[in-house]
């Protein structure tokens, strides 16, 4: 790296490679989405995210759940929680939510990040467009009810949508 950045060769198919200490610290994976634009003669790269670009769906299908079932709903992207019906909506995400979703099935609290740990009867369901994980659909109350099938429903409605766009 020099001053300016990160210097790299475009190969003969036009490819260029992005340096692992910024694919780390942008927390890129392989297989992963980016958006390519051109700003100001500059060429701009950025993550995608499948979840956000969805976004005025995800809230409505959200009120819709809360409206009718007044469960506690969180949908988040693979960073960020996109929606919540209580005020957790653009708070980051522990790292390792996302990478630990099946463990989570298990427990009866998770720690979201530094500020917010749900506890209750909590149901996880990630969100899987093209065999990929997105995201993950979260409900959870403090009765017994068995919130599977919701949760289920909510993440492949989520999952649907995006495989259709």
């Amino acid at each position: 790296m020099n001053e300016d950045g990160y210097v790299r060769k475009i190969d003969e198919l036009g490819r260029i490679v992005i340096p692992k200490e910024l694919r780390q610290r942008l927390k890129i994976q392989e297989g992963e989405h980016l958006i390519i634009n051109c700003v100001d003669k500059n060429i701009k790269v950025s993550k995608f995210s499948y979840v956000v670009n969805n976004i005025n769906f995800i809230k409505k299908l959200g009120d819709i759940f809360n409206f009718l079932f007044k469960y506690n709903l969180i949908i988040t992207d693979l960073e960020n929680i996109i929606y919540s019906n209580k005020s957790f909506n653009n708070l980051k995400l522990n790292s390792k939510i996302v990478i630990d979703a099946e463990e989570f099935k298990k427990l009866n609290n998770i720690k979201i990040n530094n500020e917010i740990t749900i506890n209750g009867n909590i149901f996880v369901e990630e969100i899987i467009v093209s065999s990929t994980v997105i995201g993950m659909v979260i409900i959870y109350t403090s009765g017994e009810e068995d919130l599977s099938l919701p949760t289920r429903f909510i993440a492949n409605v989520i999952s649907g949508h995006i495989e259709v766009i």
